[in-house]
């Protein structure tokens, strides 16, 4: 009783499945590896019901010799040859997925490139045109006779040179955020250096530097990209995370170059912050961009750590020292 039971529960299911392995031939447009997984599971079906006729109602159906052990072996090379499709269908996907995740880090890194391009053009024409004529506007004060004017002319004169040179300061702590002369002259961890010192000058905050570099150069968009990246990991601390003290390492070895940064801040949800936010999100992607592996970890009430990881065996135009 069990053993009929079970078979017509095994019936039902099996011509269940295969209904909707027929309306789903459609959807997969016809796809030969469904449409053996269909002729599987008709075969199947049929093979159910001529065993639940022997069972049930004891008598052998009129079926040429070996009708069920053909049967059995078409199901057998229905679904082998469809595995077989599907394990090319999947390969296939991976290599779409792989041309995919390609196009994406080449049209990243095109962006990025355009946008350091830009920086670079917008800073130079900052320095080479506003610059002078700043400098000149303040030769030309210091040209004006002194011996015939006013105490309020001297000080008219005093307050407007002074604006000027704090003008011609602004303009040139603006043209080297926009494209970091030192980065380019001196490689990058002179240039993080010189940033984590004008940070420190004008905040509470103890910010510790280790690294092995030196004169070791990069590609310039590696440079570039991890310059900007560890930037970002430090405003955001300063202007965000209500720390005091921030620590940061930067070591090259077995062309791997690896980046550790903490600090002791309130923290934050990394998933959330994801989600909302450009600046992780900005982060993720140029190091995305470059091939690389980043884990940040926070927690709210302890701080946040970064852990960044980029090999740069194939990306080293200037690799070397200086």
């Amino acid at each position: 009783m069990v053993l009929r039971i079970l078979l017509l529960i095994s019936i039902i299911l099996q011509v269940g499945a295969t209904v909707v392995a027929i309306r789903l031939t459609r959807v997969t447009r016809y796809n030969s590896a469904w449409l053996l997984f269909t002729a599987a599971f008709i075969a199947m079906s049929i093979l159910r019901c001529g065993e639940y006729v022997q069972v049930v109602w004891n008598k052998e159906l009129r079926v040429p010799p070996d009708f069920f052990v053909w049967i059995g072996v078409i199901t057998s090379l229905c679904f082998a040859i469809g595995v077989f499709y599907v394990g090319k269908i999947f390969n296939y996907i991976k290599r779409l997925n792989y041309q995919r995740q390609l196009t994406e880090r080449r049209i990243l890194t095109t962006v990025l490139r355009t946008e350091e391009k830009e920086r670079m053009r917008f800073s130079k024409e900052l320095h080479d045109g506003l610059g002078p004529l700043l400098s000149s506007a303040k030769m030309s004060l210091s040209a004006l006779d002194v011996s015939h004017q006013t105490p309020t002319d001297e000080e008219l004169i005093r307050n407007t040179s002074y604006v000027i040179d704090e003008a011609i300061r602004s303009l040139r702590e603006i043209s080297n955020n926009l494209s970091p002369h030192t980065l380019n002259a001196f490689g990058l961890a002179r240039a993080i250096n010189n940033f984590i010192n004008k940070s420190q000058a004008s905040k509470t905050i103890k910010i510790r530097f280790d690294t092995n570099m030196k004169t070791e150069r990069f590609d310039t968009n590696v440079e570039v990209i991890l310059y900007r990246v560890i930037c970002e990991l430090l405003n955001n601390s300063i202007k965000h995370s209500e720390c005091t003290e921030i620590a940061l390492s930067m070591y090259y070895n077995d062309d791997t170059l690896s980046i550790s940064y903490r600090d002791n801040g309130k923290g934050f949800d990394p998933g959330a912050v994801m989600d909302v936010g450009m600046g992780l999100s900005n982060i993720s992607s140029r190091i995305n961009s470059l091939n690389g592996h980043i884990d940040i970890i926070s927690s709210k009430g302890q701080g946040m750590r970064a852990e960044i990881n980029v090999n740069v065996s194939m990306k080293n135009g200037k690799k070397g020292k200086i």
